[in-house]
């Protein structure tokens, strides 16, 4: 194990003993390690309170699936005080690159695959598009891999089965078909212009064309087919071959890759000098939908890795199958099994194939994975030379480890914000970006809002994040002396910082990518194909990204959520679903009592001062 902790000779407590352990730790901030029998690190964590927060693993209060698991293999807890709570970030930082503890993976998973949730208590269930799984009774199928393919899947399925897209109130209050009904994009449920088996069969094409999969599907479709025919109703036997079509090619275009079609996860992972790489197929009725791969900067063995992953890889909301495949056996596997069948409901097997197609699917994964691994070395040696690129252009001591852009965004000076992106080692690090909401600086004012945003972000120093290596603003010089500034005003030194003007058009010609230096008169220019200055343009756009979604999402809370603000008992999560079950202010104003306090968490207190509110 690299790394040795510092205190092996002294022997691993009891299980029986861990609870007086934990009451002697002081009640201060610093960092504690959880370790197993035999003395290795399992976890590293920062806390305020040392005592409240080992002292909440032991009573179960963090129901996370990674602490489950992290707590029937510990059996001894180490804690290291620190005198505040930056201290104790730089000390975790720097003993899980020490002790390389499993459970202490980072997923850099961007965002999840789109699954079809589908409400089968409804009696006209509506499909959506979501990326999280929930406890909530409904029916998910997933993943799938293109979002965009998905989309216009299912627009052209809406032509051939067209279920509904309205919200469950709509379809309650309509008196009357609404236009998707005339265009034939809707069976009009609202009005009883298609019985419940009749919508069923509709939504059964539907996620059989989606799923590829017949279910004997394509039978009921021949047979409405010939039927139709025979009753000389051409119009609607054309409709069901052109179902029948669908179904078919979908079902052509995906190649088995088990006979059993069970859905399932298999697992490989490839490791490298201070790097593992993890591939994941997603298998679904016996098909291949999807690949993702997860790099991990890490010297564990692979094992380890594999049984880190697992315990954190399906918490975030993902589908769990009834089956994972894996190359080896992780550590306790009767513990993953219970955490993964919790998560999914049912019972799950983590299992190591042995012959046939489960065998072939791990090597079809270990193949991506050592694929990936080697892209991987090849991504972070080109970044490794723009980075030294960038280096040399600036005149910086050495490449920048950490590099932090910045950028404002406002609508004609309303709903002002700021983003920061963030590279680390230059790829982008999104669990390191932050937003910000422009507090005091007028609407409009650049210069103001970068001195803000800048001044709060090194203000509050490790707690947003290591500082950076090189501070990249999205502006010129004005915005560069406003950032400086900010910082000088802390009484600290400012980092390497530069500003990035954007190209202009200017009379038929476009301008150059300027980079604005502190003290120096005439911009930096770079060939546009400089590894420089492409660093310094992703991590620009990325800010730009980055604050204008937080932008529009401030603007859509301004023209929508101000009215359900400050209400006591309602939250942002119980507004949004307020919204979504009755669609908007308006709709919520005219729910009766009893329908707003239906909703979960809402209850009659809450939905009586709700009314009050609106009705004021």
């Amino acid at each position: 194990m690299p790394g040795a902790s510092y205190d092996d000779a002294v022997p691993p407590t009891a299980p029986s003993d861990l609870a007086a352990k934990v009451e002697r730790l002081p009640a201060s901030p610093g960092v504690y390690l959880w370790k197993d029998a035999d003395g290795r690190v399992l976890y590293v964590g920062k806390a305020g309170d040392l005592r409240a927060r080992t002292k909440s693993y032991l009573a179960g209060r963090d129901t996370r699936p990674l602490v489950r698991l992290l707590m029937r293999r510990a059996v001894d807890v180490d804690a290291i005080p620190t005198r505040t709570a930056s201290e104790a970030l730089i000390l975790e930082n720097s003993t899980i690159k020490r002790e390389q503890p499993p459970y202490n993976l980072r997923l850099k998973d961007d965002k999840a695959f789109l699954v079809v949730r589908v409400d089968r208590d409804h009696p006209f269930p509506r499909l959506r598009l979501v990326r999280r799984i929930r406890k909530d009774g409904a029916t998910y199928f997933g993943p799938f891999a293109e979002a965009r393919s998905l989309r216009q899947t299912l627009t052209f399925l809406r032509s051939l089965y067209p279920l509904r897209s309205c919200s469950d109130r709509e379809l309650a209050e309509r008196e009357r078909p609404c236009l998707y009904h005339q265009i034939g994009r809707c069976a009009a449920p609202c009005v009883g212009k298609v019985t419940p088996e009749e919508y069923a069969a509709m939504v059964a094409g539907t996620l059989a064309v989606l799923r590829g999969r017949d279910d004997g599907v394509a039978a009921g479709l021949r047979a409405d087919m010939e039927r139709a025919a025979d009753a000389l109703d051409f119009e609607r036997a054309a409709l069901f071959r052109d179902r029948l079509a669908a179904l078919e090619a979908s079902v052509a275009r995906q190649q088995a890759v088990t006979p059993d079609g069970v859905d399932r996860d298999v697992i490989a992972v490839a490791t490298g000098p201070g790097t593992a790489l993890v591939a994941v197929l997603f298998v679904r009725d016996g098909h291949l939908v999807a690949v993702r791969t997860y790099p991990q900067r890490t010297d564990l063995p692979r094992t380890d890795v594999l049984t880190g992953f697992l315990a954190l890889f399906h918490a975030g909301g993902k589908l769990v199958p009834p089956e994972v495949l894996v190359e080896e056996a992780p550590d306790d596997v009767a513990g993953l099994e219970e955490v993964l069948g919790s998560l999914r409901g049912g019972p799950v097997a983590v299992r190591v194939p042995q012959r046939g197609a489960g065998l072939e699917l791990v090597e079809l994964a270990r193949q991506k994975a050592a694929f990936a691994l080697q892209e991987h070395g090849v991504s972070s040696r080109q970044a490794a030379a723009a980075l030294a690129a960038l280096a040399d252009r600036l005149g910086l001591a050495a490449p920048p480890r950490r590099i932090e852009g910045y950028d404002l965004s406002h609508t004609s000076g309303h709903e002002p914000v700021a983003a920061m992106a963030v590279l680390t080692d230059g790829v982008a690090d999104p669990d390191a970006y932050r937003h910000f909401a422009i507090r005091e600086a007028a609407g409009g004012d650049d210069y103001a809002g970068m001195a803000e945003v800048i001044g709060r972000r090194f203000a509050k120093g490790l707690a947003l994040g290591a500082l950076p290596d090189l501070v990249m603003i999205d502006g010129g010089a004005g915005q560069v002396e406003a950032a400086l500034a900010a910082i000088r005003a802390l009484g600290l030194e400012p980092p390497p910082l530069v500003g990035l003007a954007k190209a202009r058009r200017r009379g038929g010609t476009t301008t150059d990518e300027r980079i604005v230096r502190p003290g120096v008169d005439e911009p930096l220019v770079l060939a546009p194909d400089d590894p420089a200055l492409r660093l310094l343009v992703r991590v620009r756009d990325e800010a730009h990204r980055f604050a204008g979604r937080y932008q529009r999402k401030k603007r859509s809370e301004a023209a929508t959520g101000t009215v359900l603000d400050g209400i006591p008992g309602l939250g942002p999560r119980r507004r949004k679903a307020l919204l979504e079950r009755f669609g908007s202010v308006e709709g919520i104003r005219a729910a009766a009592i009893e329908d707003l306090a239906t909703l979960p968490g809402v209850g009659e207190r809450v939905a009586r001062l709700l009314r009050e509110r609106l009705d004021a």
